[in-house]
């Protein structure tokens, strides 16, 4: 009987501990949410993963934030730079169409990382819906 009472008691605890820690994919920041996407989405750019933080207010897209990363410099700053700025402003609805468009091509040479940072912009928009 009391191993079942301990371990009830137990488990009761763990339950709040894991209850009570915060997420650490989407935070805020006032009334703007940040999801981060390096545990999201493991979609990989040609060297790596490429997470993002996606910034989201009102229901539209305000920023998008490439986080360290090991692809080539070369290519993929100039595709976000190209990319990032599609996304300023839309709907969340729209975003995330856009980012399933896989014929959306951000810079020639950086397709592996285009269609990289679309899976991990789509994951971010999809967390947020099922968790705002």
């Amino acid at each position: 009987m009391k191993i079942i009472k301990l371990t009830s008691t137990f488990l009761a605890l763990v339950c709040l501990m894991i209850a009570a820690i915060p997420d650490s994919v989407m935070t805020r920041d006032g009334d703007v949410y940040i999801i981060n996407t390096t545990t999201l989405c493991d979609k990989k750019g040609f060297k790596s993963n490429t997470p993002l933080e996606v910034y989201i207010k009102n229901e539209q897209v305000i920023k998008i934030k490439a986080l360290p990363n090991e692809e080539s410099k070369g290519y993929f700053n100039p595709m976000t730079r190209k990319l990032f700025p599609l996304y300023e402003n839309l709907k969340v609805g729209k975003a995330k169409s856009l980012s399933a468009d896989t014929s959306v091509d951000a810079i020639t040479g950086a397709t592996f990382s285009g269609n990289a940072v679309q899976a991990n912009i789509n994951a971010a928009l999809v967390y947020y819906k099922e968790h705002k």
